[in-house]
């Protein structure tokens, strides 16, 4: 069969061996020197006529090799069978390795010699629904993109960078050359990953939150290492998120106990299981009742009481803080309607907001359809959402703060001073009402520094022309020095602690004498 290097050294065999011709043959002198030339020249003619046929022949070979190719690429067969062959192993929307290639390729990766030494980082990224729920799925599609191209940019060639579904993303980083290193590489994710991108004219930006599994130590198949990086990154997750973790024992369990948790709240909130206690807030002036804030409360038949902190952040990862947000939402409306019958006046009822609630764009419009259906008067739903609620995506969270207070609800910010805070948006936001976080009203007795930052959150609030409520008042002379500083209303054990709708309504026994 003919082909391009066997033409190449025909045509060099033909040079090399038409050079040496003369007309005289191989064997004869001539007998002047013209003749000689004349010899000489005549054989380099036929040794160009020789080239140029060898060429000739090769030109067409090549030709016809290039038609032939380009006719089957423009076959629709050959066409669809390469792209089925791409979309087998490849995402449509980033154009990286999916699921599939990953496991293969890791498999092979690990049976190597060298496979070794390799590490797998699971990446989710912290708070993207927000950006589908916001700004539609395109500018979804768009950032996760950016996100993609981010990452081949964080790693070498070699290694290898795949989506994994949704906004989950593994990249799995080859011959990483010690443990400093890949602590280096996990850095750089973080930070490139992290970056604003614009997004429909608008920049946004989310977290990730990365969990490493290392081999052979953390699992010497493809299966056991993505399993327990992903554990690992559900402990960043639990941590605070934005951050890094490597798998450690005991990660595996902890998330296989978090998704039975998750199966029972889901099965709870269907069953109306979960209860909502109240606790009282006190006008620290008079020790007249200022309100009361609900508080979701899960007793499990076989857990026992299952706290706030640890089934609230399960909600907020499995996507159940909506149907979370609405029980509590109704628990309160109803209890509303039955104090008002009895007699018992409640000027407002205080409910943690999630940020996920507040990014889920019907959420408004939803909220005041619930109230109307209940005749209850939104004056009397006040709604307290954390400093790191309303810093992220706070020209989203102003939007819905600000529709929010058009349908008549009020705006708490709870823990003030427990986060990092930027005044600016405190003085635009919707929001009359600061919650002094309560590490530094129990820190005040004995730390001269929380006892500080409480004088200057309360006279912040003063120039801003917003109230203050204290939380975790323990003592009288707590409840004394925060009223002498002019804070408005004060709420914790001291006063009381939260309670269910009945003991509530026994706490309001004219008979009980306010405690300060």
């Amino acid at each position: 069969m003919l082909t391009h290097r066997s033409v190449e050294g025909g045509i060099h065999l033909a040079v090399s061996k038409c050079a040496r011709w003369s007309v005289f043959g191989p064997g004869e002198v001539s007998r002047c020197d013209t003749f000689g030339t004349v010899g000489a020249g005549l054989g380099w003619m036929v040794a160009l006529v020789v080239v140029c046929a060898l060429a000739a022949v090769a030109i067409a070979w090549l030709v016809g090799q290039r038609r032939h190719l380009h006719a089957k690429l423009k076959d629709p067969r050959e066409q669809a069978s390469r792209a089925l062959a791409f979309h087998a192993y490849h995402d449509t929307l980033t154009g990286l390795p999916n699921r599939a290639y990953l496991m293969r390729e890791l498999e092979q990766a690990l049976a190597a010699p060298q496979g070794a030494a390799l590490a797998v980082m699971f990446i989710d990224l912290d708070g993207f629904k927000a950006i589908n729920d916001t700004l539609g799925h395109e500018a979804g599609d768009t950032f996760l993109r950016a996100v993609a191209t981010s990452l081949r940019s964080s790693v070498r060639e070699r290694d290898t960078v795949s989506r994994f579904g949704g906004d989950e993303f593994v990249v799995v980083v080859q011959a990483y050359g010690g443990m400093e290193n890949l602590i280096r590489v996990c850095r750089k994710v973080l930070d490139l990953v992290s970056k604003p991108v614009n997004v429909s004219g608008q920049l946004v930006a989310v977290s990730p939150s990365i969990g490493v599994a290392v081999a052979p130590q953390d699992g010497e198949v493809a299966a056991a290492l993505i399993r327990n990086a992903d554990a690992a990154m559900y402990a960043v997750k639990e941590t605070g998120k934005a951050d890094f973790r490597f798998y450690e024992e005991g990660m595996l369990e902890q998330a296989r106990e978090r998704l039975a948790l998750t199966v029972e709240l889901r099965e709870a909130l269907q069953a109306g299981e979960l209860a909502v206690e109240y606790q009282p807030k006190r006008n620290l002036r008079d020790g007249t009742l200022a309100g009361v804030e609900a508080l979701a409360r899960w007793y499990h038949p076989s857990r026992g009481d299952v706290p706030p902190t640890v089934f609230v952040p399960i909600a907020e990862r499995s996507g159940l803080i909506h149907a979370l947000g609405e029980y509590v939402l109704r628990e309160v409306l109803g209890q509303l309607k039955t104090w008002d019958a009895a007699g018992i006046r409640v000027d407002y009822v205080a409910i943690n907001l999630s940020m996920q609630e507040l990014t889920r764009p019907a959420f408004v419009d939803t909220l005041h359809r619930a109230v109307r259906s209940y005749g209850v008067d939104p004056t009397r739903i006040r709604f307290e959402l954390t400093e790191s609620t309303a810093m992220r995506q706070p020209e989203e969270t102003m939007r819905q703060l600000v529709k929010l207070r058009s349908h008549g609800f009020d705006l708490l910010i709870d823990d003030f001073g427990a986060g990092y805070w930027n005044l600016s948006h405190l003085r635009e936001l919707p929001v009359g009402t600061i919650k002094i976080d309560q590490s530094f009203v129990r820190g005040s007795t004995l730390n001269l520094a929380d006892r500080e930052i409480t004088e200057a959150i309360v006279g912040l609030a003063k120039k801003l022309n917003m109230r203050t409520i204290a939380e975790g008042v323990e003592t009288e002379a707590q409840a004394h020095w925060l009223r002498d500083l002019g804070c408005d209303i004060g709420q914790g054990y001291f006063f009381a602690r939260p309670m269910t709708a009945a003991a509530f309504g026994r706490y309001l026994d004219p008979t009980v004498a306010y405690a300060g």
